[in-house]
């Protein structure tokens, strides 16, 4: 609450959140700054504001998607007992505290971004567009999108969050209490993205301030709106609000995705595996993506590829990267690890392009060292597995960019280990064609269900499955999702949508036998939430009610 009163006693004396240039690419530094008066006037300031929030996101990736959704899920296995102080590993762990950094930084980020967002809905109103309202509706839309986004993953992460939806005076921002998840979607998720659904155009109609078209500048369109809103509705349909009135809608919602997809030469799909490695790099940034976090070199880069590497020798990079101890877990490299008996190969998204097993020696960089244990299967067969692999989907690489026969000069434009210019996508299509699968197995359709399956699994060369009961299907599916948005800050809340996170630690922490800086009793109730930050409980003392089992 302390940094939300900061913005705001800032916008009061500065205005200075939302002095952005109209550049996407967000690497052209402020032009000057405006006061509250003056800015907001025309369509080209506004477009400046808009851009503002946008910025906003850079940091989101890395400490939102990251740390809080793919550290804390069973897609990792983090070292529960690091050489120092980790947050992944008080994440990963289930140790963190409400005093964690990390959370503050993520309510902060958010509420920073709504702050910007109330701002834009109470000026564009008055601002001048000179009778092209479509433009002034294009703003509003964007603005409200992104508030409603900010409130979905504030609520999703932290629960019972205060509801700011206007600009307020700091002693009213400090007695705002929190309100309920369920109010929260209610009063202002659902309706801020509907209303960005009948406010924005089209990606083919997205215009700046002075009226060029921007499509591909990766900011929130139509189409945007309507994925988002099913991801809503499907989260609404689980735990913990578990409203199945909410699952007709997300199904309606994406449907009108896939849709449009198919009505428009299959945009947004890779239409072949050389294609789905390629959306990776820098150079395929917003090709396939629904919507992603935009980054370019020059202070907006993607962290989340420093973040994800334990150690790369100098053929890979010559940024120096040695940092954390996070790896792929057991059940999903074997996943990737598997021949499939189509092909013979493995499956053609993991090894070599988002994971890597080790490298060899070179110059003063000794070889890397995977481990093994072993793994029991369902089946009852027992295989080895590799323990220490790395994440290496986002890594734009010396060597992967040589394999894809990209130019390997980006480097040259990183002013540091923090800088890589690629995008992070939020929405994929597979994220919504899996989702819209989950549904289609719910009204028995497991045939359709299957389609969609193996759509996705063909073009990573990976067997097609043949299952039909509806159980099997399911599980399917959700295996799937495992396996293609690996990385992509998905996976944790899915396990919590679907009830299943805790169990699924339970059996993560058993299955490393339980050591040192583990323990079962961490893994309570109520931590599919995290804590509300300490920063916002010791602002005002007894005010905020902290969740539960923290």
């Amino acid at each position: 609450m302390k940094r939300i009163l900061k913005d705001y006693i800032l916008f009061v004396i500065y205005f200075i959140a939302l002095t952005f240039t109209a550049c996407m690419d967000l690497d052209v530094p402020p032009k000057g700054i405006l006061t509250p008066n003056t800015f907001y006037e025309t369509a080209t300031q506004a477009d400046q504001g808009i851009v503002g929030i946008y910025t906003r996101l850079v940091d989101i990736p890395v400490n939102q998607y990251w740390f809080m959704s793919e550290c804390r899920s069973d897609n990792t296995w983090v070292n529960p007992t690091p050489g120092g102080f980790r947050e992944y590993s008080e994440i990963g762990t289930f140790r963190a505290g409400y005093d964690l950094g990390t959370f503050n930084t993520v309510w902060n980020l958010w509420y920073r971004l709504i702050y910007n967002a109330n701002a834009a809905l109470e000026k564009l109103p008055n601002a001048e567009f000179k009778g092209d309202e479509a433009l002034r509706n294009q703003f509003m839309g964007e603005a409200h999108f992104l508030r409603g986004w900010a409130y979905f993953e504030l609520v999703r992460s932290f629960g019972n969050v205060p509801i700011i939806d206007k600009v307020m005076a700091p002693a009213d921002v400090l007695n705002t209490k929190q309100s309920t998840a369920r109010e929260i979607y209610d009063k202002i998720i659902v309706p801020d993205l509907k209303q960005a659904k009948s406010l924005l155009p089209l990606e083919n109609e997205m215009r700046d301030g002075s009226g060029n078209l921007i499509g591909t500048s990766g900011r929130a369109n139509h189409m945007v709106a309507r994925a988002m809103l099913g991801r809503v509705y499907m989260t609404m349909a689980g735990f913990p609000l578990n409203d199945p009135s909410t699952q007709a809608l997300a199904e309606e919602e994406l449907n009108s995705v896939i849709t449009y997809s198919e009505q428009n030469g299959d945009k947004y799909w890779a239409p072949d595996i050389d294609e789905w490695r390629k959306q990776w790099s820098s150079e395929y940034n917003n090709k396939y993506s629904i919507f992603a976090v935009q980054h370019r070199t020059g202070g907006t880069g993607n962290r989340v590829v420093y973040q994800m590497l334990p150690s790369v020798p100098p053929s890979f990079t010559k940024i120096s990267i040695f940092v954390n101890e996070i790896y792929i877990e057991k059940t999903l490299m074997y996943e990737f690890d598997k021949i499939q008996k189509n092909t013979g190969e493995k499956d053609l998204r993991g090894i070599d392009f988002s994971i890597l097993t080790g490298y060899e020696a070179e110059a003063n960089y000794p070889a890397y060292s995977n481990t093994t244990d072993t793994l029991n299967l369902p089946d009852g067969k027992v295989e080895t597995v590799q323990t220490k692999s790395m994440f290496y989907k986002y890594f734009d690489s010396l060597h992967k960019r040589a394999a894809l026969g990209f130019e390997t000069n980006i480097e040259n434009t990183m002013i540091n280990f923090n800088d890589w210019p690629n995008n992070f996508p939020v929405i994929r299509l597979e994220d919504i064609m899996l989702m819209y699968a989950e549904i289609l197995v719910s009204k028995g359709q497991t045939t359709e269900a299957l389609a969609i399956i193996n759509k996705i699994r063909g073009r990573a060369g990976a067997d097609k499955l043949t299952v039909t009961s509806a159980t099997d299907v399911l599980n399917a599916v959700k295996n799937e999702r495992r396996l293609e948005l690996m990385c992509e800050g998905v996976r944790w809340f899915d396990i919590v949508r679907w009830g299943e996170w805790k169990n699924r630690i339970s059996v993560k922490f058993n299955r490393y036998s339980n050591p040192d800086g583990t323990s079962q009793s961490n893994i309570q109730d109520g931590r599919y939430l995290y804590p509300i930050p300490m920063s916002q409980i010791d602002v005002k003392p007894g005010f905020y009610k902290q969740n539960t089992d923290y």
